[in-house]
């Protein structure tokens, strides 16, 4: 399960400070404490200003300055595998920033790149690699080794594949793989393709869709086939070569035009804002169970779940000015991690939320496993339901996309024929996380009935998760 963070942006916000690797580094045991298993952080090159996302390389062999030295990030990674945590760096080898870059100048043709880019293909952020180059090839490739080998990471997630040259691209994918077979290499290849498993040799690549589906299903928009849909890995070989993320990654969530990233003061569908936010606001309460409900299906359904961090504790407007992200401050005001959020106790509800699901995948090979079989569809009263299997384990995930709720365990769903005695994991509606007393089914472990049926509570907008025992 994987938390991706912005370094300089992560601590600091009381006391305008831009984090560094050391900050960020204390701060591991809070990742720990939720259940995450790896912390994915945004680019760490060093970038050509002091303050950036990181998407815009400089320098590809030197860390970030500001973050801290070349010895600071190996302490980074250490840290971070002492607290369970594995580390996966984001790589950006398909377009320069040409401003402050020494490969750009480095035969002094500064109009248009030197050798590294004479011939590179043309990308919406700038003039990329001359990646037809073996040279060129090798040098991302010593690149990722680097990371792999002296900062001892454990995967790398490649940024915007599809600029890339595919052929090219694998030949540096598959001496890696070589060399380190058990590392986890992630594509950012939108919109997702079994290509870049299959031939490409990823191990697994972002799966956009889910998020989008998922945010429209929330807003009722055809909620069960929009749930459905996200749910498989089709053409894939198996569940965990798609990265989910329901509640958004910073793609999703971070603004760099005051707020009207692809017209999002006017598009709600395209708007960079957390989950949250898009469905109503921190204050909201359906909004906040919407949020539950995403993070509890997230880590039930099939893939590798991913959370972008502030969502873990309901980051939003008007604290993260506009309900976005962003790298500091910018005319709408502060967008940097509000550890004041974190606390407070709707910050607190939502964590335990994030913990206590977290803990239940952990728990449950099922819920790791390439199964799924979808039981019960209802789509009058927007529930689906469905079941996921690994040897004795059966778990049974009921998800409420609409706003009535079902009680005196009375609401009967499929279990695909699954007999035996059900024992409740998780309601993402239980008082702790922010709903009611008595919402879910921990007094009442319910058997499969002859119709084929288990009858439960089943709140409104929530993830229900039983075991069979």
């Amino acid at each position: 399960m994987i938390y991706q963070l912005h370094v300089g942006t992560f601590v600091g916000r009381g006391d305008d400070r831009w984090a560094t690797f050391a900050d960020v580094a204390r701060t591991f045991g809070y990742l720990r404490d939720l259940g995450f298993t790896c912390v994915q952080p945004l680019p760490v090159q060093e970038y050509a200003m002091d303050r950036s996302w990181g998407y815009n390389p400089a320098s590809f062999f030197a860390p970030e300055s500001s973050y801290g030295s070349p010895a600071d990030l190996r302490r980074f990674v250490d840290a971070a595998h002492r607290a369970g945590l594995a580390v996966v760096f984001d790589v950006v080898y398909h377009h320069f920033g040409h401003s402050d870059n020494v490969l750009w100048d480095y035969d002094g043709y500064r109009d248009h790149g030197g050798i590294y880019v004479e011939g590179g293909q043309q990308t919406p952020w700038g003039p990329g690699p001359a990646w037809w180059k073996e040279e060129v090839q090798d040098f991302f490739y010593q690149n990722a080794r680097m990371y792999l080998e002296e900062y001892r990471a454990d995967g790398l997630r490649f940024d915007a594949t599809t600029q890339i040259n595919g052929q090219h691209l694998r030949r540096v994918v598959e001496r890696l793989r070589s060399e380190f077979p058990d590392r986890y290499l992630i594509a950012e290849h939108l919109p997702d393709d079994p290509w870049i498993i299959r031939e490409g040799r990823f191990a697994a690549t972002w799966c956009a869709d889910a998020h989008h589906e998922a945010q429209r299903a929330l807003a009722r928009q055809e909620s069960v086939p929009k749930i459905k849909g996200i749910l498989g890995w089709d053409g894939y070989d198996h569940a965990w070569n798609l990265v989910k993320y329901l509640l958004g990654s910073h793609d999703d969530i971070g603004d760099q035009q005051e707020g009207d990233a692809e017209d999002g003061l006017t598009d709600w569908d395209r708007r960079h804002r957390y989950l949250v936010d898009q469905l109503g606001g921190r204050a909201d309460w359906t909004a906040r169970a919407k949020c539950r409900l995403a993070w509890a299906l997230n880590v039930a359904m099939p893939g590798t779940p991913m959370l972008f961090m502030g969502s873990e504790c309901l980051q939003a407007a008007p604290e993260v000015a506009w309900g976005y992200w962003h790298d500091g401050v910018d005319g709408r005001g502060d967008h940097r991690f509000d550890w004041a959020i974190a606390g407070d106790p709707l910050g607190t509800e939502m964590r335990r939320l994030v913990g206590a699901a977290n803990r239940v995948r952990l728990a449950n090979p099922a819920l790791r496993a390439d199964s799924l079989d979808v039981t019960h569809e209802d789509h009058d009263n927007e529930v689906l339901g469905f079941v996921r299997e690994s040897g004795d384990n059966a778990v049974l995930v009921v998800v409420n996309l609409g706003d009535r709720t079902f009680g005196d365990h009375g609401y009967g769903v499929g279990t695909g024929g699954r007999g035996g005695r059900w024992t409740q994991l998780l309601c993402s509606q239980d008082a702790d996380f922010g709903g009611w007393d008595g919402a879910g089914n921990a007094f009442h472990e319910p058997w499969t009935q002859p119709d084929g049926r288990v009858y439960v509570n089943v709140p409104k907008w929530s993830v229900v998760v039983l075991r069979r025992t």
